[in-house]
């Protein structure tokens, strides 16, 4: 049981925390937040390990379990995941995705649900509405910015360690996309999983315009801020399988996907690269072209 005389003080510092999100100040303890220079988003919702302290883990009682149910295992690999993926595409891109990384553990909340059945302790509900609250904030920011954008919101399955899933609610979260660039956008080698198969993943759907995997078809992140609904940015689901997220996979993985993403932005996203300096094309020493500089 709760110790009841510490409620006041847990709920001073959620809302504490809630207020800072908003304001765009330092990440609170149980949300991780980046403000970013880029149409990208990233969200890790189910990787978090932390306890909220004096909030009850949930029972689910009534509920179906699985896919869109109740569910409180977390998907490990997954927090750290996003974070190795944000870096990367800082480096790629010489500027800042967005990102919103859970950091609590599932079994108090679950920001992949709709509200009512997202937690059952209503203290958890300021670290819900906190992800939620960072998560919208930077969809409208790169939606004024940019005009359109790239929602990537990573999970963990355990149906095959080898496979990353797809979960577009078979492409209506990327309604957007494909009414601009059409369905090859979505579905061909060029769309961002076919990209993903040709630097040697193994994808579902495969062919691309399959049905997407009952129970991974996107989830509540996904299906409230895709683009079939106001914010304008496209989202994709993806679910790695094991081979993906363990310590020693993560690194190239997040290589990985940063490349097709890159690969993605340059055809979708109206993204200009850096040059990055060829092997073998630098100039020889001493022949180098300066600048005068300025006094």
């Amino acid at each position: 049981m709760r110790n009841l005389t510490h409620r006041p003080l847990l709920l001073v510092l959620l809302l504490g925390s809630f207020a800072l999100i908003a304001r765009g100040d330092e990440p609170p303890q149980f949300v991780r937040t980046q403000m970013g220079e880029l149409p990208i988003i990233l969200s890790a919702p189910h990787g978090g390990r932390l306890d909220v302290p004096n909030v009850d883990v949930r029972k689910g009682e009534g509920l179906a379990t699985g896919g869109s149910g109740f569910v409180v295992n977390r998907d490990t690999g997954t927090e750290e995941l996003a974070q190795q993926v944000a870096a990367v595409i800082e480096k790629r891109f010489g500027k800042k995705p967005y990102f919103v990384i859970a950091r609590s553990h599932r079994k108090y909340l679950d920001p992949n649900r709709p509200p009512e059945i997202a937690y059952e302790d209503p203290d958890a509900k300021p670290v819900y509405d906190a992800y939620h609250a960072a998560l919208q904030s930077s969809c409208r920011e790169v939606q004024q910015k940019f005009h359109k954008g790239l929602l990537l919101d990573l999970h963990g399955q355990g149906m095959a360690k080898d496979t990353v899933f797809r979960g577009t609610q078979n492409g209506k979260t990327v309604t957007l996309l494909r009414e601009r660039f059409g369905e090859a956008a979505h579905v061909g080698e060029t769309s961002l999983f076919g990209r993903l198969k040709l630097h040697g993943w193994k994808v579902h759907p495969d062919p691309f315009a399959g049905r997407e995997q009952s129970g991974y078809l996107g989830g509540y992140i996904v299906q409230t801020y895709g683009s079939h609904q106001g914010f304008g940015i496209d989202a994709i689901q993806l679910e790695f399988g094991a081979d993906f997220r363990a310590k020693v996979a993560r690194e190239k993985t997040a290589l990985t996907l940063t490349n097709a993403i890159a690969e993605y932005a340059t055809s979708f996203l109206d993204i200009k690269l850096p040059v990055e300096p060829q092997p073998g094309n630098a100039p020889a020493p001493g022949t180098q072209e300066t600048s005068p500089v300025s006094r």
